[in-house]
């Protein structure tokens, strides 16, 4: 993560929009320590081996374009975006360390499991490579107990405004009904090129569908005014909430406790984007989500 001391503030905050029936009881989980990865997935080819971490790219995507019409992005093998250019040259992840993924938690257990990038929980298998094409990756997990399987296509789409869209199918692998938490994280400092911030103070909001960091024409660092969302996309196919989260602290969310660092409009602080989830999971159903992140 960013190589600075990071304060942490834990904020009770319940912002649920429809789906849960059960109080789920949050369970912090300790961070483990990251180390990067030299695996390569391969096509159709189960590993039960471990994949740790990585920020690492692997797959490349970029759409030609002047200002902010370019868009240049890149995925590691786990299927986390480690770096987002727009326009060509300002970077708005890859600052200081990488930090963007995703995490579920099982309602009915309060266990998580998350990679961040720059870490993870250990719980999650090796990637399983379905397809990869010029304007698009698809990557599948699934959690070493055997419980869940996330299935990520994440395809480039071009246009005056291009973006990259994110589907995250999440599978329930038991014979029971489950409730499931799944986020969406993006540790966001635009404006400047790779890791050449060094104040990673940005301005920071959210509504229900989407979060968002951006520097201000008036922000006191000197950097550029540019900005990246996070936002939901559609309906997803099974009874649903969700919430977009501006994060008050630029580490990763706990899965089981999504809302805790949420503080609304924040300017000049190293803060976070995030989207979560609430999803009932018939047995063996799988719930499909869309999001995108599109720079402004």
């Amino acid at each position: 993560m960013k190589y600075k001391a990071i304060l942490m503030f834990v904020v009770a905050a319940t912002i649920f929009t429809a789906v849960a029936q059960a109080q789920y009881t949050p369970s912090l989980m300790p961070p483990r320590t990251a180390h990067p990865s030299a695996a390569t997935a391969s096509i159709n080819v189960k590993s039960d081996a471990l994949a740790l971490a990585t920020s690492t790219c692997s797959y490349f995507f970029t759409v030609p374009g002047k200002l902010n019409s370019f868009l240049s992005y890149c995925v590691t093998v786990n299927g986390n975006i480690v770096s987002l250019q727009s326009p060509s040259g300002f970077d708005s992840i890859a600052q200081g360390g990488a930090g963007e993924g995703y995490g579920v938690c099982d309602a009915s257990t309060g266990k998580s499991y998350y990679d961040w990038a720059y870490t993870d929980s250990g719980t999650w298998g090796a990637p399983v490579l379905l397809s990869s094409t010029a304007t698009a990756v698809k990557i599948a997990r699934t959690t070493t107990d055997g419980l869940w399987t996330l299935t990520q296509t994440i395809t480039k789409q071009s246009g005056v405004q291009p973006f990259a869209k994110i589907t995250m199918a999440l599978k329930n692998n038991t014979a029971i009904t489950k409730d499931a938490y799944l986020v969406r994280y993006a540790d966001v400092d635009p404006a400047n090129s790779s890791f050449t911030d060094s104040s990673f103070l940005e301005s920071f909001d959210s509504s229900q569908y989407a979060a968002w960091g951006y520097g201000a024409l008036n922000n006191s660092v000197g950097d550029f005014s540019l900005g990246l969302m996070l936002e939901e996309i559609g309906q997803p196919n099974v009874p649903y909430g969700f919430e977009g989260i501006a994060q008050n602290t630029s580490a990763a969310p706990d899965p089981c406790n999504p809302g805790a660092n949420y503080a609304g409009y924040q300017a000049s602080v190293d803060g976070s984007v995030e989207l979560f989830w609430v999803l009932e999971l018939g047995a063996q159903k799988t719930g499909t989500v869309n999001a995108k992140y599109e720079p402004f």
